[in-house]
């Protein structure tokens, strides 16, 4: 085995496959067995997906508190909790559905059968029981975050953060309000599971510390280990990848420019969802309107880019923010929005890769490089991590990247 995650996708490639020699058409429509065991707005769940710690969200209002704080209270641990609160949204994994052709998916379904066997780094990982939460295996040298990291699990690092620090030290890893999006878009509950934009690179490097220390310590608690000598002790470490390694993952079995066989697919848009896109698109048609518009729309069958980038497409699909991060489509090793969506650091500082939702297609090609000169609306990351048992021998590994 390789994650769930990656498990959760292959399940779904072959079940396409089969259906591709009785029909015309592979659907990954809403909702789908991958897509009903993602994370919505409306259902994040109650730990995170990212850390396995208990979720906790930033409202606007305890934002201004650490904006606004007095001098005098600056410097007093905030010792702050604000546990999840029931949104009351339309569920982000039911908006949109892609139908591709059979051979697309046959294509992709032989190049998941061809992967390689999981190696000994990875069988000894899951043998212990080691499976950091949220990332794939990429290879038998790293894991990557299935999907960029979203608001509220930088909220959930803010709160844990609030535990210990002042305000004043806290406020240092608030993201810049002045490149969001739109208003709100860091604590409105319908942008929950969008990417965290308008951080820094710094910002980012104190979020993988803090991941790495809070994700070991987890995972060796739950399998009884107490000490770092111990021989079955574990180390996580989160950092940004390499522009090599975000490649590597983005190409993985393919040399094609966007990683997938296709860019276009045609999209069905979920009639019920038109408030929805109201408020994401920011149009100001009514959702009457707008679900009239759909309507239209999926009679036409149409095939549109299937990134979220800079694109033609209908009004109500227009992006005015990065979307969703379980969106479709998702590449062969399961991670979601390698292309578009946001702009993703990694080490090389100043060099961004993927494009964003502000970009054309052509620029969110696999080998292109974006400029990060500081936060921004459409800048974003993903971390990758890096599992060791120190008090062991090294393990031999069979692939190189």
């Amino acid at each position: 085995m390789r994650s769930s995650a990656y498990g959760r996708f292959l399940l779904l490639a072959i079940l396409g496959g089969l259906g591709a020699c009785q029909t015309a058409l592979i659907r990954y429509q809403f909702p789908t067995a991958l897509r009903g065991a993602a994370p919505t707005s409306t259902r994040p769940g109650t730990v995170s997906a990212q850390t396995g710690v208990p979720l906790q969200v930033w409202d606007e209002q305890q934002v201004q508190r650490i904006v606004r704080a007095e001098a005098e209270d600056e410097d007093a641990p905030l010792g702050v909790a604000q546990p999840l609160q029931p949104y009351q949204g339309f569920s982000d994994a039911r908006v949109v559905g892609l139908r591709f052709a059979a051979d697309t998916a046959t294509v992709a379904l032989a190049r998941l059968r061809a992967l390689p066997p999981p190696s000994l780094k990875i069988q000894k990982a899951e043998d212990e029981g080691v499976i950091p939460p949220g990332v794939v295996w990429i290879g038998d040298q790293f894991q990557m975050d299935e999907v960029e990291v979203p608001n509220v699990e930088w909220q959930t690092f803010l709160h844990s953060l609030a535990k210990t620090k002042s305000a004043a030290e806290v406020r240092l890893y608030l993201p810049d309000s002045t490149v969001q999006p739109v208003r709100g878009y860091f604590t409105n509950p319908f942008y929950r599971l969008y990417p965290v934009v308008g951080i820094s690179y710094e910002q980012v490097l104190e979020y993988c510390r803090w991941r790495s220390r809070t994700v070991t310590r987890l995972l060796n608690e739950d399998r009884g280990i107490r000490s770092s000598r111990d021989p079955k002790y574990v180390r996580i470490t989160y950092r940004l990848p390499t522009e090599a390694e975000w490649e590597f993952a983005a190409h993985y079995g393919t040399k094609l420019p966007y990683g997938y066989e296709v860019s276009t697919a045609e999209v069905t848009v979920n009639p019920q969802a038109a408030e929805y896109l109201r408020l994401r698109s920011g149009t100001t048609n009514s959702a009457a309107q707008i679900r009239k518009d759909i309507l239209a729309f999926n009679r036409q069958r149409s095939e549109i880019v299937m990134f979220n980038c800079r694109r033609e497409a209908p009004y109500f699909l227009a992006a005015s923010t990065p979307s969703y991060v379980y969106d479709l489509p998702v590449n062969g090793l399961g991670l979601y929005h390698m292309t578009g969506n946001v702009a993703e650091l990694v080490q090389e500082q100043g060099v961004t890769k993927g494009g964003s939702y502000q970009d054309r297609l052509v620029e969110c090609a696999i080998k292109e490089c974006g400029s990060y000169q500081g936060p921004a609306a459409h800048i974003g990351f993903r971390a990758v991590c890096d599992v060791e048992f120190p008090n062991q021998a090294p393990l031999a590994t069979s692939q190189k990247h």
